[in-house]
């Protein structure tokens, strides 16, 4: 005889089905979660707490309150049920039914104007001084570490053309292997800069890395799409990069264009360095 298996009853769920029970105190917690959820599953305890305003054991309570014997397994739940229930299913926005029938030249305009405002927006919001302090700590860097997974790895692709053309050392940290990942970073350290590029969903891999990074003293540079994303925590220097398609939940027209801004300014700051250019053309001479 077939035994019954246990039915799965997402954390959301289980917020819901208490929601009844809870003391006002929780239900205030329980409200940030089922707005927030997809920034929540990466927050610490600590920053949860002082987001809603009260203390880390008050938020214990909550989610022993609602089924969970910790919040480190309240947190691995939602991570897990928001990375592979909940975003892999909004990779178009439900908007597009509405847009169907639509005149194409409207949806065409349309979304060109969507991408046109994100650059705006994202430009707006950084100014000068920022993007060339940030150009300035790449340009200083020992050595260059660039971190993307996903939908992020073609920028990081992009970057590292555009650095090694400058002549920087720079390399792309993968995520295939773990077990031979601390050796590569063994030797980082204060002159050394890692640049992480993190978008929805953000991944645990970007998140420990900017962690890391933060750790053993490096300099991070973290590029994301809100401060209160997961890697904003562990930011030197913070660049957001609005990226609400209007057709794709992430649209990556915006990372792309910031590091082609980003290359931009390193390569005007580079010509102005003549050791670096007597050391460029003292080399091309071998090969012409």
């Amino acid at each position: 005889m077939e035994q019954n298996r246990p039915t799965y009853t997402s954390p959301i769920d289980n917020i819901r089905n208490s929601y009844p029970l809870l003391s006002p105190v929780q239900k205030k917690i329980a409200d940030l979660i089922l707005e927030q959820a997809e920034t929540i599953c990466f927050m610490r305890l600590e920053d949860i707490s002082k987001l809603v305003g009260v203390t880390s054991v008050t938020v214990i309570r909550f989610v022993k309150k609602i089924g969970y014997e910790s919040f480190g397994a309240f947190k691995k739940d939602l991570q897990n049920y928001i990375q592979t229930r909940v975003i892999p299913m909004r990779i178009i926005k439900s908007k597009i039914n509405t847009m169907r029938n639509a005149p194409t030249d409207d949806i065409i305009h349309g979304v060109i104007q969507n991408e046109l405002d994100l650059m705006q927006a994202t430009y707006d919001a950084i100014s000068s001084e920022t993007l060339l302090e940030t150009a300035l700590i790449i340009k200083n860097a020992r050595k260059i570490f660039i971190v993307g997974t996903g939908l992020n790895e073609p920028i990081t692709e992009i970057l590292l053309t555009r650095l090694r053309f400058l002549c920087l050392d720079a390399q792309i940290i993968h995520n295939d292997n773990l077990t031979l990942l601390p050796y590569y970073l063994v030797n980082a350290g204060p002159q050394d800069v890692f640049i992480i590029f993190s978008f929805p969903n953000y991944k645990d891999f970007s998140i420990n890395m900017a962690k890391c990074a933060q750790d053993i003293g490096c300099h991070t540079i973290c590029i994301t799409d809100k401060s209160t994303a997961p890697i904003a925590y562990y930011a030197e220097k913070l660049l957001l990069c609005q990226t609400s398609g209007l057709i794709y939940y992430n649209s990556m027209t915006t990372p792309t264009s910031l590091v082609t801004i980003l290359s931009g300014i390193l390569a005007v700051q580079i010509q102005k360095d003549p050791e670096t250019q007597k050391r460029l053309e003292h080399i091309s001479s071998f090969f012409q």
